[in-house]
């Protein structure tokens, strides 16, 4: 992950899961909202052939984690899959720490195919649990992943892991609600959110640490110093310039949440608009805004005939 194409192609990766995950849960909960045997292993079916997502999603987390993983340790440059040096001392570590986060993700794609397959003896949920745990490991790697960093290199990490782990909060959340629709539903969704501002974060941080211009965001920062020595390479305007610049990274953070949050509402709109033209929308969603009013003016004016019987008989009860 230590270049460029290192930050795109894991931010490539979750926009696509984050993205597939939203017509997912999107078409599941606009198809079956009112069901109350919903099956929450979804299938379906191609040239007369069932297939399960589950197995096939699991399947295509462990394709990618392996190709992966396999970079990480044995590309030209890599530590070749040795742990030590020749005298004895660490090595690569950065390297491994991302093989690391890659292991979880692949053991969350071979859950999500055991899953399935022994849905009879395994609990509901097993999925999510193991992806939950593939976001908090990476949470918790990336947060002390920050050793010999910039101040603004720093700062990106931690502003990954504030997406990280609130991410991993909503999946393990997830396994105790999956029998209630609704809030599941909400889980997804933040969940979904949450992964797809993920991906675009790892693109912003690629551009940020690896700029094109090879301007570099951090002036007071040396590479190949560890962190910042003020005394020497920081000071005045340098030093003004990349808090300037510290600011605004932490402020285009909640601006590429916002933005996030903004065309998953618009995609959504357009799913929901798509199923209701296909005719394919749960009938619960089939009753429209003047039914709801009708149905509620009709209470109000209840209501308000029991109050005016109530208030006449108190009216002869003071006489």
């Amino acid at each position: 992950m230590g270049s460029y194409g290192g930050h795109v192609l894991p931010g490539t990766f979750f926009i696509i899961f984050g993205v597939w995950y939203l017509i997912r849960f999107s078409a599941e909960y606009f198809k079956h909202r009112s069901k109350k045997d919903f099956n929450y292993y979804a299938t379906f079916k191609c040239c007369g052939i069932p297939f399960s997502v589950h197995v096939i999603e699991g399947c295509v987390k462990i394709f990618f984690i392996s190709c992966g993983t396999l970079v990480e340790l044995f590309y030209p440059g890599a530590p070749q899959g040795a742990l030590h040096r020749a005298d004895g001392n660490f090595t690569h570590p950065m390297n491994w720490q991302h093989a690391t986060m890659y292991l979880f993700f692949g053991l969350s794609g071979w859950f999500d195919i055991v899953s399935y397959m022994a849905r009879d003896v395994v609990p509901r949920g097993l999925d999510r649990m193991a992806a939950g745990l593939a976001l908090f490991v990476e949470g918790y790697l990336f947060y002390f992943h920050l050793d010999g960093r910039s101040i603004i290199d720093s700062r990106c990490h931690v502003l990954l892991v504030l997406a990280v782990w609130p991410c991993a909060l909503f999946v393990f959340l997830e396994v105790f609600f999956t029998k209630n629709r609704m809030v599941t539903h909400v889980l997804q969704m933040l969940y979904t959110i949450l992964l797809i501002f993920q991906g675009v974060w790892f693109w912003m941080v690629a551009y940020i640490l690896y700029p094109p211009d090879h301007k570099t965001w951090d002036p007071c920062y040396t590479e190949g110093m560890p962190g910042h020595d003020n005394e020497n390479t920081c000071s005045g305007d340098k030093e003004q310039l990349s808090h300037l610049n510290l600011m605004f990274l932490t402020m285009f953070w909640t601006w590429a949440l916002a933005i996030v949050i903004i065309v998953v509402m618009v995609i959504y709109f357009l799913l929901y608009r798509f199923f209701k033209m296909r005719r394919t929308l749960d009938p619960s969603f089939h009753k429209s805004w003047r039914d709801e009013m009708m149905s509620l003016t009709a209470s109000n004016k209840q209501n308000g005939m029991a109050g005016g019987l109530l208030g006449h008989v108190d009216d002869e009860d003071e006489l």
